[in-house]
């Protein structure tokens, strides 16, 4: 019912993998078990994960990892998201590896070696707010004192930094309309990392306070608000990636539930009305899927200004559809999808905190919209 955009064989083989890996390690059951009690996402998993290569199979061979590329990347984004799989990937394989790749300087490169070998995790503080630079006031700055980069600042909701075992922090360098990237230490003096719980307790969340943090600058030159769009591109296609994949499996669940759930003495999945409501939300999944792998593939063809629109272009249908088939679900669930012991609950969630992690799909639209208008002018 719902096309794969997946064509080459080799990358079939590798959702086989990963789909299997993450049907056996997170059922509803586990995913549950593992959100309840520290450290609130599944180390055994991500250890199993780390194992088989997946945090370096995005990045280039002579930075350690495995050099498949985002679109391989995305394949791993999507299986997990349809699991709603409670790991750091998408902060660590997905928008880490993105932003150390960003300034070429030695410092970042070694730093990308020792996440591909998993050894570490990630998270990434977005100083400028969520979404595209210049969107929103500075939330992090960092400025030049005789001691180091001294960085200041708070960014609620940041994705696993609860988890973390390193920053990466995008900062406005003050009194320039320029960027900085650096690394902190959850633990530095200054640095100040607090829990906090949302709606979707499979996303492991964080507010960060910094007090003249010192941070070690991983960039060279100062970073220009082209790259730092760019570099928030990267993210949106990761994450657009989980949603359709979070978004495939609601959906499935839906299904399968009209195909059980009988009145007058037939399944509610035979009724027409059903039947067009599911048509539809498969469709709009596909062409979801289909936008995303279209980035992705423009990811790892390097063309910049073609991704700055389909990059927020998947990201805005990703959301959107998301939602919409988990709002869904809940309806033709009927009234146990109010309930905590229906799965189709914590996908909706999922969607609601996803929809906060760069942008709505209404602030996506208007990327797009922007950026075209510069294109004509």
């Amino acid at each position: 019912m719902i096309t794969e955009p997946l064509t080459s064989q080799d990358h079939l083989e590798i959702r086989d993998v990963v789909r299997a890996l993450a049907d056996d390690r997170f059922t509803s059951e586990k995913v549950r078990a593992a959100v309840v009690s520290e450290p609130w996402f599944d180390a055994a998993a991500w250890d199993q994960m780390v194992e088989l290569g997946w945090t370096a199979l995005g990045i280039a061979e002579e930075a350690g990892g495995a050099g498949l590329g985002a679109f391989v990347q995305c394949i791993v984004h999507r299986e997990l998201g349809a699991r709603l799989a409670p790991t750091p990937y998408l902060s660590t394989a997905g928008f880490a590896a993105a932003a150390l790749s960003l300034p070429g300087t030695a410092a970042a490169a070694a730093l990308l070696e020792v996440l591909a070998a998993g050894d570490q995790r990630f998270a990434v503080v977005l100083g400028h707010g969520r979404g595209w630079a210049g969107t929103s006031p500075a939330a992090a700055v960092a400025l030049e004192t005789n001691a180091g980069w001294e960085l200041n600042g708070a960014v609620d909701l940041v994705t696993d930094a609860a988890g973390a075992d390193r920053l990466l922090v995008l900062a406005q360098l003050t009194g320039t309309e320029r960027y900085g990237l650096f690394l902190l230490d959850p633990a530095d003096a200054g640095v100040t990392v607090t829990p906090t719980r949302t709606v979707d307790a499979t996303r492991l969340v964080g507010d960060v306070r910094l007090s003249a943090a010192l941070g070690e600058a991983l960039h060279g030159e100062p970073l220009t608000v082209t790259q730092v769009d760019g570099l928030v591109d990267r993210f949106a296609v990761s994450l657009a990636a989980e949603m359709v994949g979070s978004a495939t499996a609601a959906l499935r669940l839906t299904l399968d539930y009209l195909r059980t759930r009988e009145q007058f003495g037939r399944p509610i999945g035979t009724f027409q009305a059903l039947k067009h409501r599911c048509a539809d939300m498969a469709v709009a999944v596909t062409v979801a899927q289909e936008l995303v792998f279209s980035a992705a593939e423009i990811v790892d063809a390097g063309v910049s200004r073609a991704l700055s629109v389909a990059a927020p272009l998947a990201l805005a249908r990703a959301g959107e559809v998301f939602r919409h088939v988990a709002e869904e679900g809940i309806q033709l669930h009927g009234g146990v999808g109010f309930t905590d012991e229906m799965d189709i609950g914590l996908y909706y969630k999922r969607a609601l905190s996803d929809l906060e992690i760069l942008a709505t799909p209404v602030d996506a639209y208007a990327r797009v919209e922007a950026v075209r208008g510069r294109t004509a002018a």
